[in-house]
């Protein structure tokens, strides 16, 4: 049976989703939503919350969007952690459920204003309430500062709340963080509730669900229901929660000290076994003084045989890594044998058995080390390197230029460069000229030398390949033109729309007042 059955409740009282009707208005609660109001007058800039978790700051804000005049404000929320700026306004208008006519930034961006020039008209301000802010990257926060200059004739068109964890604290106080402090018009920071207010808050849930005195609590059952949750509202749910089922099992009546005790231990020792991240930090911070640590790699015997193995590079901070021509061309000494664990040892245990069994094994053959590479060797595989590519890139050309050659004896053509439309030219065919005028001092051009149609070609094909490049970029300039043109049209007549709304209005006012006169 369900405690809410055994007390006959009508819900649950503590559950951990926040529920605006639960709200209790402890101090540090009712300091927080007068700020929020006063930023909800002010209907402008930033308004900063910022509490520990588990605090309520989420059941906080329900409670305001559950207070506030929809026929005058116009609210979301938004709740994305980890949110990128280049996706800030498409989430945004998700949140306000706009849909943009297109695709791509400039569409979201009208599809934004639109929407905030129509509640304009309307008589409605629009609120933006982004939870978790302490999620949001630096580049996103100013992101949301610039799209919080919209206005018009003065008047902000939308207002944003963040809410965060005391790290968005830090956040907010970092030097690149100026302009965004400098539009903040309020901040505070939710504190967790007291003695009393923790004694009147888990009435308060309880009341919410018909509780008539049963089961009864204890003065000393509060206190040490604030003594375990630290008066954060999401602990005491958790706690009490636990307490009231608990009380159904036991066919308990009466909750005291020592219930809520017994019920902290049943909670600790969950806790403490079932594995988690504190329990493996601890054990990774005792297990090295337990098990012998391995030998560094340098005490590692080379690989007996004929297999060569791969060099190891140590890197570590305590040590400058020595340059190739510096390294020592000896090979290092091996480590003495090492005595076999017994089975069922460690994994370091292993592999040192390991390591010993290689050593014993009798050698097929004594390879030396192999030698460090100096810089002149380094600088000889460079340059075979070189010439290799060089010859394969010689025989792609050569290639080339024998297909897209002209015929022999036809005439080499001369195109005008000078008075001639770029991107409506033709293709060029042919550049005449001398070779060593037109080439590249200081290239090493074998084939292209000795065969001046092949470079000609090669020429003219990079000539026209720009050409198409120049065309399709005149065309993408001319539609981005268009487009804008289009969007300063829209808004003109917006505005004049607008202007003629407000002349309408100051001209009925002047009417109602000649007629009051």
């Amino acid at each position: 049976m369900m405690f809410e059955e055994r007390f006959r409740f009508s819900g649950s009282p503590f559950r951990l989703a926040p529920d605006p009707k639960f709200f209790f208005g402890s101090k540090s609660h009712n300091k927080a939503m007068s700020y929020l109001h006063y930023g909800l007058r002010q209907a402008e800039g930033f308004i900063v919350i910022t509490g520990e978790i588990g605090a309520g700051k989420t059941m906080l804000i329900g409670h305001l969007l559950d207070q506030l005049d929809r026929s005058n404000v116009v609210a979301a929320n938004l709740l994305t952690p980890n949110l990128e700026a280049a996706d800030l306004l498409s989430h945004i208008l998700s949140a306000f459920r706009i849909e943009a006519a297109g695709e791509g930034k400039a569409s979201e961006i009208e599809a934004f204003e639109d929407f905030l020039f129509d509640q304009l008209n309307h008589g409605r301000r629009v609120l933006l309430v982004v939870d978790e802010a302490q999620n949001l990257p630096l580049k996103t926060l100013e992101e949301l500062r610039v799209l919080s200059n919209m206005e018009y004739d003065g008047t902000p068109l939308f207002q944003v709340f963040l809410v965060g964890q005391p790290d968005f604290r830090e956040t907010m106080a970092r030097p690149d963080m100026e302009q965004l402090r400098q539009r903040v018009i309020a901040t505070y920071h939710l504190e967790p509730m007291t003695r009393e207010e923790t004694e009147g808050y888990v009435k308060h849930r309880l009341t919410q669900v018909g509780w008539t005195g049963e089961p009864a609590l204890t003065r000393e059952a509060f206190d040490a229901i604030f003594a375990a949750t630290g008066g954060l509202p999401r602990k005491i749910h958790k706690l009490c929660n636990r307490v009231l089922l608990f009380a159904a099992v036991e066919n308990v009546d009466r909750i005291d000290a020592a219930t809520v005790e017994t019920v902290l231990a049943d909670l600790i020792a969950e806790q403490t076994a079932a594995p988690s991240v504190e329990a493996a930090e601890e054990f990774r911070r005792v297990a090295p003084a337990q098990v012998e640590a391995p030998k560094a790699v340098e005490d590692i015997p080379p690989p007996a045989g004929n297999d060569r193995a791969e060099p190891v590079i140590d890197v570590r901070g305590d040590a400058p890594m020595p340059m190739p021509d510096m390294a020592p061309e000896t090979p290092a000494e091996p480590a003495p044998a090492m005595t076999p664990p017994p089975a069922g040892g460690s994994v370091f245990d292993r592999l040192k058995a390991g390591r010993t069994k290689a050593a014993k094994a009798p050698a097929a053959a004594e390879t030396p080390a192999p030698k460090s590479a100096t810089l002149d060797d380094v600088a000889t595989a460079i340059a075979a390197a070189r010439v290799v590519q060089r010859e394969h890139q010689t025989a792609d050309i050569a290639a080339r230029a024998a297909e897209i050659a002209p015929p022999a004896g036809a005439p080499l053509l001369a195109p005008r460069l000078y008075g001639t439309d770029a991107v409506d030219a033709g293709p060029i065919t042919e550049i005449d000229g001398d070779d060593d005028r037109n080439g590249v001092e200081g290239e090493d051009r074998p084939a292209l030398a000795d065969d001046p149609s092949a470079w000609k070609s090669s020429v003219v094909a990079s000539i026209n390949d720009t050409r198409d490049e120049l065309r399709r970029a005149h065309q993408s300039v001319a539609r981005l033109r268009g487009q804008l043109t289009e969007i300063d049209a829209r808004r003109r007549r917006r505005r004049e729309q607008i202007d003629a709304s407000l002349g309408r209005a100051e001209t009925l006012l002047s009417e109602i007042r000649n007629a009051w006169r």
